[in-house]
């Protein structure tokens, strides 16, 4: 994808007059020799980079020659690939070469490549389109083997399978014309579109399309509200359906383009398989149609002759990373930086495009430290080698190349629009090609005004008529087509109003703003740039096998200067049912616990491999049973995001939770308590050591934190909190009450509660009040609370800390919910 068409013309030419060259004994570089033969004055001066001279040489030879071919073609040489490039006259001389010797493949090769010159416009595109297609199909008749033929016929597929992948039609309506809000007409336009689908069947051997009738009419004018559907939003797709608007979907016209593209592409690198951009062709239709194991068998045969290409190493990550082939993906994303250019190595690592606007001062300020931030703190899944969220960058960077890239204008695909956009939120949901309105009523070589038809060849009669009648109608309203991405919340309208597949984001026009089109509602470049602000990037991470739910729990306490305890208690769930007796469940698996900074910074990193579950950490409930373990770090307060994940060996069960913390600040002078520490158990510990592994200990307290709120009516509540700057008295004491009560939500179930002051349950909830003593300004205290008496339900636990000495006062809430009797797990 990256060779110019310039560089690829310049190359098929070389070959082609091989020959002639290799019969020449000048060195290169030697000082062209005057001979008889101006033929080969010219190919010496030409072969010396002496073009003036060469072109003086060729025309002497056609004066004396006029159906000297050669000379006519060389000449069109010079003026395509040199300093002397003249695009017009060196399509005159090759022109001129091809009608004296038409059956010469080397001038119809060279013609095919001329051809696929870039065009400013859809006619000037559908012309050499129609042209390229022809010339390929000559020179397979004179040469069936003909790899360049073959790849243009696949590229042509290509584009085929481009158009009817998921293009719908709307044959019965005028599509964004707003003259049509209070009738129903049948749009002429739609019969030309219908003509290029009946000409491909045509090409493909197949049955023409339906042809539009009275019927197709009769139903738009029964079903369609044309002032639900046009009001505001004039892409949405589905209230088109909704309505009943007839739609001819062109995709199963695509399968039959994929498979005429793979059989041409695939006689090209038979043929040759050398040829570089046969390559590019093929894994962009393989990357369109998700075929990556059709793709991995072509990379291994493009290893063979290109093994330090870049691109084939960001094919292979590509490709790897849709098998799921995660570690293959990494390694070859990790080549490929070794062949990139200085310029692809700074658009696959810089963050321009999905870096919130806020950051960019800062990563401007140090790019690369910036970057190793920012990827770290994206990571899905730190347990990993590899970084998920940073391979998923290098595949949309790679697709949208893959699809959107230019490079004959020498623009890669994340600079275009649609390209930018596919980087940062990666594809759309829906992908729909919106076939276009028409303003005038004009067919493919129709005179737009007298309805007849005027030229067969069409579209070049059709812009002649247009430049001499002086007729009103817009050629870029005629050709206009549109591409919906719809992402959900937001989507994307993109136009191509010369049809050369070179879409850009939709803006209404002045007419169509003064016909009633609301820029609000429908301007697409200023709805892009308010999506960029709110959503810079966006990416939904998909763990590979068994996922499972991983509860965990984050609790503040004041730690040494400045800093604060951090303590994670998590709970795995265990499908396993316990034998009697069993002390261990013999598994084995990787968990993790990480702590990222609001500024990107990873700030805890613990990693530990389990070889085996103990059983005295796992806490039955209703529905699962929990194994319990905790982690405890010291973090610099602030808004953290906190990640906890497991997986078992072979990685068949994931768990991966994530969400922001507040980290509390404990630093200040005032009155302060820590969180609420859940708990099933807490006794002394005279030595200061755990009870079991996974307890935390606290002021000599062995814990056994809860990894969610969740409790049977019949279990004991522990809960563990510690009080700050509590004021002393003259005494050297310290005195304040602590009230805890677990009270109903008040958007709790009314008929629960009345049921259960039927069955004699205190509905009004659990209050503890005591008085507390201690000779210093903290403390730290637990609580044990019974819900026996409670049902079922969502509670809210509250501490209220009130120091009698100074009458300041702190609180802390937690919700809590209460489960069915912890017994019945049991039985």
């Amino acid at each position: 994808m990256t060779m110019m068409k310039r560089s690829f013309f310049f190359s098929v030419l070389l070959l082609l007059v091989a020959v002639t060259l290799a019969q020449l004994t000048l060195a290169p570089g030697a000082a062209a020799q005057s001979t008889s033969d101006p033929m080969t004055d010219g190919i010496l001066s030409f072969r010396n980079g002496e073009y003036d001279e060469a072109v003086s040489s060729f025309e002497a030879a056609l004066e004396a020659d006029p159906q000297n071919a050669e000379a006519h073609f060389l000449l069109a040489r010079i003026f395509w690939e040199t300093p002397l490039r003249n695009v017009g006259r060196a399509g005159e001389e090759l022109e001129k070469a091809i009608a004296l010797e038409p059956d010469n493949v080397q001038y119809l090769v060279a013609s095919l490549q001329q051809n696929k010159a870039d065009a400013s416009n859809f006619i000037t595109e559908k012309i050499r389109e129609s042209k390229r297609r022809d010339l390929a199909r000559a020179i397979l008749e004179l040469d069936p083997d003909n790899s360049f033929a073959h790849e243009e016929m696949g590229s042509i597929y290509i584009r085929d399978f481009w158009r009817y992948r998921n293009a719908l039609m709307y044959p019965a309506l005028t599509f964004n014309e707003y003259k049509y809000r209070s009738s129903t007409t049948i749009d002429p336009m739609a019969g030309y579109l219908v003509d290029q689908v009946n000409e491909f069947d045509q090409a493909q051997g197949n049955e023409p399309s339906e042809p539009l009738n009275s019927e197709l009419i009769g139903a738009v004018e029964a079903n369609y509200d044309p002032n639900s559907i046009f009001m505001a939003d004039e892409f949405d797709v589905e209230t088109l359906k909704s309505q009943g608007i007839p739609v001819m979907d062109l995709s199963n016209r695509a399968q039959k383009a994929y498979d005429k593209a793979i059989m041409h592409l695939g006689k090209a690198l038979e043929m040759d398989p050398r040829q570089r951009t046969v390559y590019d062709h093929l894994m962009e239709i393989y990357a369109l149609k998700g075929e990556y194991e059709e793709a991995m068998s072509m990379l291994s045969q493009m290893y063979v002759f290109f093994p330090e290409d870049s691109q084939l190493w960001t094919y292979l990550g590509y490709t790897h990373y849709n098998l799921g082939n995660m570690d293959a993906a990494s390694k070859s994303f990790e080549t490929a930086f070794k062949y990139m250019t200085p310029g692809e190595q700074q658009a696959y690592e810089g963050l321009e495009h999905i870096l919130p606007r806020e950051e960019k001062k800062a990563y401007e300020a140090d790019k690369l430290a910036y970057a190793s931030r920012f990827w770290t703190s994206k990571d899905p899944r730190y347990l990993t080698p590899y970084n998920e969220r940073r391979m998923e960058h290098y595949v949309r960077l790679t697709y949208a190349d893959l699809l959107y890239g230019a490079p004959d204008l020498d623009l890669r695909g994340w600079n275009t629009e649609r390209g930018a956009i596919l980087v940062r939120y990666g594809p759309p949901q829906g992908d729909v090609v919106i076939i276009p309105r028409s303003t005038s009523g004009v067919r493919q070589g129709v005179d737009p005004v007298s309805g007849t038809r005027s030229d067969p060849t069409g579209s070049v009669g059709l812009a002649l008529d247009v430049g001499r009648r002086g007729t009103d109608m817009d050629l870029a309203e005629e050709a206009n087509t549109f591409n919906i991405w719809d992402y959900g919340e937001f989507k994307f309208v993109f136009e191509d109003p010369f049809r050369n597949g070179e879409y850009r984001l939709y803006s209404p026009s002045a007419s169509e703003i003064a016909d009633g089109s609301l820029p609000w509602a429908n301007d697409y470049t200023i709805k892009a740039k308010e999506t960029f602000l709110e959503t810079p990037e966006r990416y939904e991470y998909e763990a590979p096998g068994r996922q499972v739910e991983l509860p965990y729990m984050v609790s503040s306490f004041r730690g040494q200067n400045g800093q604060t305890d951090l303590i994670v208690n998590y709970g795995i769930p265990i499908t396993e049912k316990l034998k009697d007796g069993q002390d261990v469940i013999n598994i084995t698996a990787s968990t993790g616990t990480f702590v990222v900074a609001g500024n990107r910074d990873m700030l805890v990193e613990r990693r530990n491999v389990i070889y085996g579950l103990r059983t005295e950490q796992i806490i039955p409930f209703i529905d699962t049973q929990l194994w319990i373990n905790t982690v405890e770090a010291e973090v610099p307060p602030g808004k953290h995001e906190v990640s906890v994940e497991f997986e078992t060996a072979g990685g068949g069960t994931v768990a991966v939770q994530r969400r922001e913390v507040d980290v509390h600040d404990f630093s200040g002078d005032g009155l302060s308590m820590s969180d609420i520490l859940l708990a099933y158990r807490i006794e002394d510990t005279a030595d200061g050591k755990p009870v079991i592994p996974s307890d935390v200990v606290r002021r000599n307290l062995s814990i056994q934190p809860a990894p969610w709120s969740v409790f049977g009516v019949d279990q004991p509540i522990y809960l563990y909190f510690e009080v700050y700057n509590l004021e002393m008295d003259e005494d050297g004491t310290s005195r304040y009450d602590i009230e805890a009560t677990l009270t109903p939500k008040e958007d709790g179930n009314a008929v629960g509660r009345t049921v259960g002051r039927l069955l004699g349950r205190d509905t009004e909830g659990v209050s503890v009040r005591l008085p507390i003593t201690v000779p210093s300004e903290t403390d730290g205290q637990f609580l044990i609370l019974s819900a026996e008496n409670q049902e079922p339900g969502l509670y809210l636990l509250s501490v209220k800390i009130r120091d009698t000495v100074s009458g300041d006062t702190v609180d802390m809430e937690q919700d809590l919910f209460l489960d069915e009797p912890l017994s019945d797990a049991q039985n």
